[in-house]
């Protein structure tokens, strides 16, 4: 699991999602995440996410747009396009990390879909996030 920065943590989470690495996608997630309470079972988020996702998902890129570190947590925006079932999407996320078992881990997530960006891409910063009236954090 790479420790060294948030970012490098959500680029490995997208590579993981490249190779249909279920399993560690499950590992880099926080312990108290969201998605842990969702699925407390390892083996059966590995077969969920191939039922669901599988081959018909795939990332055509992602780029990190801001890092900010604190004691134990971080926050990075990351812009992702992938296709699913060979339709072209794309996304802006504010994932929130936690430092827990020697590293780094996805805590949660807010996404802004791309035809909601305020501004462009490579300038989205944390505040456009909070200004979304509805929030929903996954």
């Amino acid at each position: 699991m790479p420790d060294s920065s948030p970012s490098a943590l959500i680029l490995a989470r997208v590579e993981a999602f490249r190779r249909c690495d279920f399993g560690f996608i499950f590992d880099s997630c926080h312990p108290e995440s969201n998605f842990r309470r969702q699925f407390p079972d390892r083996d059966e988020y590995v077969r969920y996410g191939w039922a669901t996702l599988g081959r018909e998902f795939r990332i055509l890129a992602c780029a990190i747009i801001r890092e900010e570190t604190a004691a134990g947590s971080a926050r990075v925006i990351f812009t992702l396009e992938f296709e699913l079932h060979g339709a072209r999407q794309s996304y802006a996320e504010l994932a929130w990390l936690e430092e827990a078992g020697g590293g780094w881990r996805y805590r949660c997530g807010q996404k802004l879909a791309s035809e909601d960006f305020p501004v462009a891409a490579d300038r989205l910063d944390f505040r456009h996030f909070d200004e979304v009236p509805e929030k929903v954090i996954y």
